[in-house]
């Protein structure tokens, strides 16, 4: 509560131009390792926790330019960790963007399979190599056709591998709810791809 406090105290000074620099470091120190580890648990990459880190606190700059942003903030802490959280989701969906070589299905039974597109070379056997690259794009514009709730759950567990008890933790989810929606997500993929052949 005091540090909630504080950093209401610190984001009007922000707002008011009441030496907003310092007010505004100020606010960084009271929240950058909590926020710092909560992007690593999310991108398991000090580097990039430490990226994301950076874009959470320019996104707080900028959002402390709107004065009437300020009356909807309950608490600036979980507000806060709350965009490091969407930073680092954020940060996860354009890194998968370049990686579904592979994408892990699952039937009915429970049973999981890999759809895999062979990382074939160019050089020996191009067409291969373009129905390869005609497959991996058909396979994004799948991922990339889902509701973002599927998408973003999917990617956590079949691209990040994320475990589903890790993905409860971080989307702030009941288990059952991220098994159901990895499920259907992957059944939606496969009927997309089915529809036009692919596979």
């Amino acid at each position: 509560k005091k540090r909630d406090e504080r950093l209401k105290h610190l984001a009007k000074n922000v707002i008011k131009g009441k030496n907003p620099d310092r007010a505004f470091e100020e606010m960084v120190t009271l929240c950058e390792k909590s926020v710092f580890e909560l992007s690593f648990r999310i991108t398991r990459s000090r580097e990039d926790a430490m990226d994301v880190s950076q874009d959470t606190f320019i996104k707080l700059w900028q959002m402390l330019s709107d004065e009437g942003e300020l009356q909807s903030v309950e608490s600036w802490y979980s507000y806060i960790m709350k965009m490091a959280r969407n930073c680092a989701l954020d940060f996860l969906r354009k890194q998968s963007i370049r990686r579904h070589d592979s994408l892990l299905s699952e039937d009915e039974d429970g049973e999981r399979k890999e759809m895999e597109v062979a990382d074939d070379d160019i050089s020996s056997d191009p067409v291969r190599y373009y129905e390869r690259k005609e497959k991996i794009e058909k396979v994004r514009e799948a991922i990339n056709s889902l509701d973002e709730d599927h998408r973003r759950i999917l990617i956590l567990r079949e691209n990040e591998g994320y475990s589903d008890k890790e993905i409860a933790d971080i989307l702030g989810i009941e288990m059952g709810t991220v098994k159901s929606k990895i499920f259907r997500a992957k059944d939606l993929v496969k009927e997309y791809l089915e529809k036009r052949n692919i596979f």
